[in-house]
């Protein structure tokens, strides 16, 4: 019985043991844990003092700066490539580098922005359709995404339509841009230069119609005068509005002359200037005025701004003289007795400078020129001034015009007489829509502000004129050669300002020597067409390209400086060939380089070498040359016509023309009366001959 007794006590006393044991182990393990817990915590802080663990990375977007990374002061930077552009969620370990200390570190990359775009104004015609896709630009997402409209413009009607583009990627993340879309049909906005060209109804049209016609307001636009109107252009039974907006951005052309001073004078801004190229009033001012108290001529700097602001400085010379006499501008030189007339009586016995400038000049050169007397043993400075007060002359003529189109006022008069440039206006302009004749007056304005009145007519009605081919004449050419087909050839019309040039050359084998058919067709806008079928002959080269360039070379050498104007480099080539060349009394006139280096190497040759080398020369300036052929004459005889900017004048270095005439720029009324024949040509192959006369700039 005891040891039962004593075997339950002992076997209660265990079984309560390992109830104490039992109870322990929790204990135990969290303090374990603890301990483990304490220690990493310990190790983390101490190992990741100053770094995040981890951060959060935008997919597409690569590493996030690396301040995301650290916390409190002290530099970091990653460690490895940091251009990484991650295109896929999910986590990433990198390396980042603290206070010379590496650590490992979490990026959690996912996409977390809707897909983003620009939206500029987008411009198509009620021809055209594009899709959401196209409407944006520069679109930003990384994952996949979709575009669709979710408004969509109305497609082939114009108008401007704000529509919607739904973006959304495959993350969920989505967002709807507004776009504005700009349905034309016509031009919603024309800029015209004031006073420049007009615009023809193509220039309003975004597409192509036959059946476009203006509507209203093309006729009240003041195409001269700053501002914005309304034009109205119908087609398919709709009418669409254009603003033309007139804008003035080109500063003030002067027309510059030699101005005359007394000597101790002030010299007025005006003085310096005919006027200037502008449409709205300019007013110019003197930066630079020399002192006047002795006699001599000077450079003044001027400078001329118009109403919108446009400027522009200038020079021009100023002649402070002793005394100032004017004399009317005429197409003929001064000369000493008629300076000596001009003079007051106590200029009675002096005599010109015989060491200084020769008083014979062209009185179409306006302005002030200086000439040097003598008196008393003493040089007196003369500024004799060229006054043109005389208003312009011409012919007004019945006008063809077509119906809706408008036609330069210049047009309208003939015969124009006067000593400078002379431009044109209408006083009222014609009803261009009204079909029949039209009484109109030409204003005309000379340089110097002269003006007349010139009456005239037009005759307005459906257009069926064809354009005028101008300079299709037979040519030669060079076996081999590259031909240009439209070097001197062009077109115009009385109503399109660009007609249609083409040309049929399939007859033409330029690897062969031969004559051959080349024809030239002109059509305008209306379908009007002209041909003029011309022959052009190849023969074999007689000297290289390199002989010709290097031939030109030395001359241009010679004749040109770099401060020439287009129009000195003209009278240089001009007085290089009439002084250089001797006339003997045969050339090959087919070979127009062979005679051109002939005349410039050897001095040597008839009209047509002449002729060869002024134009070879004359390609290498700024001008337009046109070939011409005497007509009719018992001989051969060829020149150029010249535009230097200011239009078409004779240009003949030939030596040996009727009373050995100078013909540099020079017109019709000049060189007609020398010789009845020596100057005739088929007028209507060129375009008009000036009619006032040239002046150098």
């Amino acid at each position: 019985m005891l040891k039962i007794t004593l075997g339950v006590i002992a076997l209660s006393r265990n079984k309560s043991a390992e109830k104490k044991k039992s109870r322990r182990w929790p204990v135990v393990l969290l303090t374990v844990l603890l301990v483990l817990a304490a220690t990493a915590a310990v190790t983390v802080f101490g190992v990741y003092r100053g770094v995040n663990l981890w951060a959060h990375g935008e997919l597409g977007e690569g590493l996030p700066d690396i301040s995301v990374f650290v916390r409190g002061e002290g530099s970091a930077s990653y460690v490895g490539d940091n251009d990484i552009s991650l295109t896929e969620e999910g986590k990433y370990i990198i390396t980042v580098e603290k206070d010379g200390a590496r650590r490992k570190v979490l990026l959690i990359v996912s996409d977390t922005k809707a897909p983003a775009a620009d939206n500029g104004d987008v411009k198509i015609t009620i021809d055209d359709t594009i899709g959401p896709e196209e409407a944006l630009t520069n679109i930003k997402e990384a994952s996949d995404y979709t575009v669709e409209w979710k408004v969509t413009p109305e497609f082939g009607k114009a108008g401007t339509y704000n529509a919607e583009i739904a973006l959304a990627d495959i993350h969920g993340n989505s967002d709807v841009i507004t776009v504005k879309v700009i349905i034309l049909g016509a031009v919603d906005r024309l800029k015209v230069e004031a006073g420049g060209d007009r615009p023809a109804l193509k220039d309003f049209m975004v597409v192509e119609r036959e059946n476009a016609e203006f509507a209203g307001g093309y006729e009240e636009v003041k195409w001269d005068e700053v501002g914005e109107y309304e034009v109205q252009i119908a087609f398919d039974g709709q009418t669409y509005t254009t603003v033309v907006e007139i804008v003035d951005t080109t500063a003030p052309v002067p027309d510059a002359v030699t101005a005359a001073v007394l000597k101790g004078k002030e010299p007025e801004a005006s003085a310096f200037t005919l006027g200037f190229e502008d449409v709205s009033e300019v007013t110019s001012t003197l930066t630079e005025v020399p002192v006047t108290d002795k006699c001599g001529i000077f450079t003044c700097t001027l400078n001329a701004e118009d109403a919108c602001g446009n400027s522009v400085d200038f020079e021009a010379k100023l002649i402070v003289a002793d005394y100032i006499i004017e004399i009317e501008a005429a197409n003929r030189n001064t000369n000493e007795a008629e300076l000596r007339k001009l003079l007051p009586t106590e200029f009675a016995g002096c005599i010109l400078d015989p060491e200084a400038a020769d008083a014979e000049f062209s009185l179409t050169e306006l302005g002030a020129h200086p000439v040097y007397f003598i008196r008393s043993g003493q040089q007196v400075l003369v500024a004799v001034v060229v006054k043109d007060t005389t208003a312009p002359t011409a012919e007004g003529i019945e006008c063809p015009c077509s119906t809706g189109y408008y036609c330069e006022p210049i047009k309208f008069v003939t015969n124009i007489t006067d000593m400078s440039a002379v431009k044109a206006k209408f006083a009222q302009e014609p009803d261009w829509n009204t079909e029949g004749t039209q009484e109109v007056e030409i204003i005309l304005t000379d340089r110097c502000g002269n003006t007349s009145t010139v009456k005239a007519k037009a005759v307005v009605a459906p257009d069926s004129i064809a354009p005028v081919i101008y300079a299709a004449i037979d040519r030669n050419f060079y076996v081999g050669d590259a031909v240009s087909y439209f070097k001197e050839v062009f077109a115009e019309d009385n109503t399109d300002p660009e007609p249609e040039l083409t040309v049929d050359k399939s007859k033409v084998d330029s690897k062969k020597a031969g004559t051959y058919d080349v024809t030239y067709t002109a059509t305008d806008h209306e379908g009007n067409s002209s041909s003029v079928t011309v022959k052009f002959t190849f023969i074999e080269r007689t000297v290289t390209e390199e002989q010709l360039k290097q031939a030109v070379k030395a001359v241009t050498d010679k004749i040109f400086t770099p401060d020439m104007t287009p129009a000195e480099q003209a009278l240089a080539v001009f007085n290089y060939c009439y002084d250089n060349i001797t006339y003997w009394g045969d050339s090959n006139k087919q070979d127009l380089c062979g005679e051109a280096y002939r005349g410039l190497t050897k001095g040597v040759g008839d009209c047509y070498t002449f002729y060869a080398a002024t134009y070879i020369l004359l390609q290498e300036i700024d001008c337009q040359v046109l070939s011409v052929e005497r007509m009719n004459g018992k001989t051969q005889h060829f020149w150029c016509l010249v535009n230097l900017g200011t239009g078409w004048y004779h240009f003949d270095t030939c030596n040996v023309g009727p009373q050995h005439y100078k013909c540099f720029m020079k017109m019709n009324s000049d060189v007609a009366p020398l010789s009845p024949q020596y100057w005739v040509f088929d007028k209507s192959l060129y375009p008009e001959v000036a009619t006032t006369p040239f002046v150098m700039p």
